[in-house]
């Protein structure tokens, strides 16, 4: 006998329920873009991290000068320290009531589940990225010292903290320049609200300080420090930063897109600067969905599989002070 089904059935489906959870995902998600995703192969991952600069090598020698009965010395490298992470699944069930399927009204009610989840697994996704990088980041240990809060709008300095920052970045030895900065909301209106309150001429406003994006968007592009200020709602606490080079990413996310519970080929499609822009399956999503056969309810199983491991520490640099 063909198994009946409800008119919503098609919304609790793989094919359907993966798709559109990394839709709704994607845009809450503050470094999805940053750093560089790789499928895992095991759930134990062995890693190389770099553990010093070219300058400070210990190992660092100069070049020699030849002369005709002279040889080439030989120079060593110090190795990179190797070090392991584990795949960390993290999730939870719901449950779909039977009327929900039955009726074709249920599907408010489905869409509105599946928002919820996407937008709790994408925050808690942002907040192990971010642990990962506050724990294997470069702490800059108070090397960097803002004027002050950026609530004191009296004897604030963000633009002048912003510089002192991006100066810090730069390591004899290593290519890293400041690109990207995530602070805490709050911070981010703190510096919206000095970049709209100074008194400068016009140009200089515009070519050294930025002018600030009005409406939704949530980063403001600073041409002194010719690095992008983002607002996080997670991930960072209030007066701290993350600094990063994403032209030399730091980190690298494992993740594991189980072949059972999600798929490994195929893409979603997200808007992104009003363009309609196509990516892989690369977050560790995975869903399972079976019936109660007490309840006749529909559960579903949601939870991501990742390891954020940190490769270039000095690629990310982490402090408080704002």
């Amino acid at each position: 006998m063909p198994q009946v089904s409800g008119p919503n059935e098609k919304f609790l489906t793989k094919e359907f329920v993966v798709p559109k959870i990394y839709e709704i995902m994607n845009p809450l998600l503050s470094f999805v873009d940053m750093f560089p995703k790789v499928q895992a192969t095991a759930r134990t991952i062995a890693y190389r991290q770099e553990s010093t600069t070219d300058s400070e090598d210990l190992l660092k020698q100069y070049p020699r000068t030849l002369t005709s009965s002279s040889q080439f010395a030989y120079v060593s490298i110090s190795q990179m320290t190797m070090k392991a992470a584990a795949l960390n699944k993290k999730g939870f069930a719901i449950k779909i009531d039977q009327d929900a399927i039955d009726f074709v009204e249920g599907v408010d009610e489905i869409q509105r589940a599946l928002r919820k989840v996407g937008f709790w697994l994408a925050q808690d996704y942002d907040n192990q990225v971010s642990a990962a990088i506050t724990a294997d980041g470069t702490a800059l240990s108070g090397n960097w010292a803002p004027n002050a809060v950026w609530s004191d709008i009296a004897n604030a300095t963000p633009i002048a903290d912003l510089e002192e920052l991006e100066d810090l970045f730069i390591r004899d030895g290593h290519p890293y320049r400041l690109t990207d900065v995530f602070v805490h909301r709050t911070n981010f209106k703190e510096l919206k609200k000095y970049l709209t309150s100074i008194d400068i001429g016009e140009r200089k406003q515009t070519d050294l300080y930025g002018m600030p994006a009005t409406g939704t968007k949530d980063l403001m592009t600073i041409p002194a420090v010719g690095a992008d200020v983002h607002r996080l709602l997670t991930g960072v606490n209030e007066g701290s930063v993350i600094a990063i080079d994403r032209n030399n990413p730091g980190m690298t996310i494992f993740y594991n897109n189980s072949p059972r519970y999600s798929t490994n080929t195929g893409a979603y499609n997200v808007i992104e600067g009003g363009k309609r822009v196509t990516k892989p399956y690369s977050f560790g999503f995975n869903f399972n969905r079976y019936t109660d056969q007490e309840t006749h309810e529909e559960v579903m199983q949601f939870w991501y599989d990742i390891a954020p491991t940190v490769i270039e520490p000095y690629a990310i640099a982490t402090d408080t002070g704002i």
